[in-house]
């Protein structure tokens, strides 16, 4: 499953909150944490003001509190926790799994399934309104169908095999005659 693993594991761009201009970038890959910050400021006195970047790797990171603070106030304490994780690595491999995969996983589904899953989050539901999962839903079905109908066909002509052994089919037409 860590070959799912891409170099970048996370990454997320913002500006900071008011008042404040400032823009913050944010990499998380394999083996460290990179934060970097843009100062903007319209005051002549500060204009060689140079961007700031920190890169640490994930056990100092997690170690680092007053930077999780700092992100924590720019990104929010839901992405934090987020980091957090993926630095003590815990991975989210369902998100890792290429779109194909997941299309061709979804393509078995019933509709019901389907429209619930949709509603889990933004990823699912994009993927439940493509082009290409709706063909693929479409080919699965017709094949579930055309098996279906070859034991449908395969499943009639054994009762009908069956029958014409020899002394049954006799027997049958004379009941047949006896209750009409």
């Amino acid at each position: 499953m860590t070959s799912l693993l891409q170099e970048k594991l996370y990454e997320a761009h913002t500006q900071a909150p008011p008042p404040s201009k400032d823009f913050h970038h944010l990499t998380i890959t394999k083996n460290e944490v990179i934060w970097q910050s843009w100062r903007i400021t319209f005051r002549p006195d500060r204009e060689r003001i140079c961007p700031r970047e920190v890169k640490k790797p994930h056990k100092d990171f997690l170690l680092d509190e007053p930077l999780h603070k700092q992100m924590q106030g720019v990104f929010g304490k839901k992405t934090l926790d987020y980091i957090l994780s993926l630095c003590q690595g815990h991975y989210d491999f369902l998100h890792r799994i290429p779109d194909h995969l997941i299309i061709h996983i979804l393509s078995f589904l019933n509709t019901e399934d389907i429209r619930q899953l949709s509603q889990t989050c933004k990823r699912f539901r994009q993927l439940c309104n493509t082009e290409e999962f709706w063909e693929r839903r479409k080919r699965v079905q017709d094949k579930y169908t055309l098996d279906i109908q070859t034991v449908k066909v395969s499943a009639y002509k054994k009762p009908t095999n069956f029958r014409q052994r020899p002394g049954f089919l006799p027997q049958m037409q004379r009941r047949q005659t006896t209750f009409f």
